[in-house]
């Protein structure tokens, strides 16, 4: 197996996983039981969108860094990349005050500056192990927000 193939079934194995998260969370999403009508305003905290848009966002600039990936355009990586960088030191990116999700969140922004910085540097095989990093870090952190929230709900 030569290193472009190896590099093109990263990327498929890493879409699909992407594919998965959204479509999970969507799921996730629909079964969650209504909330009384005062809890239906939109929360906001990165100032200008309500969670659901900015986790939108979120995927936009993810999506961004696979398709410069599989294109070969390290401008459309590194972009991406400093999307998600500035994202995450918003106010809206702090969902819990926790040690363990703010050590997720930090490495989190230090992955995305390396990988904004291969990138920049063009150097496509460092950007795309850095994007499987900061994917993992997304999926790791995600996690753990869930049963964060699990473990609220059952102590109320």
């Amino acid at each position: 197996m030569n290193r472009g193939s190896t590099f093109a079934g990263g990327m498929v194995v890493l879409a699909a996983l992407l594919v998965a998260g959204w479509t999970a969370s969507r799921a996730e999403d629909k079964a969650q039981p209504a909330e009384k009508k005062d809890d239906q305003r939109p929360q906001t905290g990165r100032d200008d969108l309500p969670l659901r848009d900015y986790m939108r966002k979120k995927l936009e600039a993810s999506n961004q860094i696979l398709e410069g990936l599989c294109t070969e355009d390290s401008a459309l990586v590194a972009e991406g990349a400093r999307t998600l960088n500035e994202m995450s030191d918003s106010e809206r990116w702090r969902v819990s005050n926790d040690p363990m999700y703010r050590q997720f969140s930090g490495d989190f922004r230090q992955i995305t500056q390396q990988l904004a910085e291969a990138a920049e540097k063009k150097n496509l095989d460092r950007a795309a192990l850095k994007w499987m990093d900061a994917t993992m870090s997304c999926i790791d952190c995600h996690s753990f927000v869930r049963g964060i929230r699990i473990a609220d709900s059952t102590s109320k």
